[in-house]
């Protein structure tokens, strides 16, 4: 009977056997980077009529929480293969 036992997995190399440094953690690395500085740069108030009140808030929430709402009817929306 032949022993057929998973290697295990070590943390210097990816699945395919590469180093665990790809294209996907620099870009990972390079939207995080552009996210703070997107957050730095729009510290300032802005005021949002929502239907019948106004709300104030930095620009940079304002925006992530558009984000949010948009990913949401994505995930309710897509279609499944």
């Amino acid at each position: 009977m032949v022993d057929r036992q998973r290697p295990t997995p070590t943390r210097d190399r990816g699945p395919a056997g590469g180093a665990w440094w790809t294209s996907r953690w620099a870009l990972a690395l390079l939207l995080a980077v552009l996210a703070v500085v997107f957050v730095v740069e729009n510290r300032e108030p802005v005021a949002i009529r929502l239907l019948l009140p106004v709300v104030v808030m930095p620009q940079w929430a304002a925006l992530a929480a558009t984000l949010v709402v948009g990913v949401l009817i994505g995930v309710l929306l897509r279609r499944r293969r």
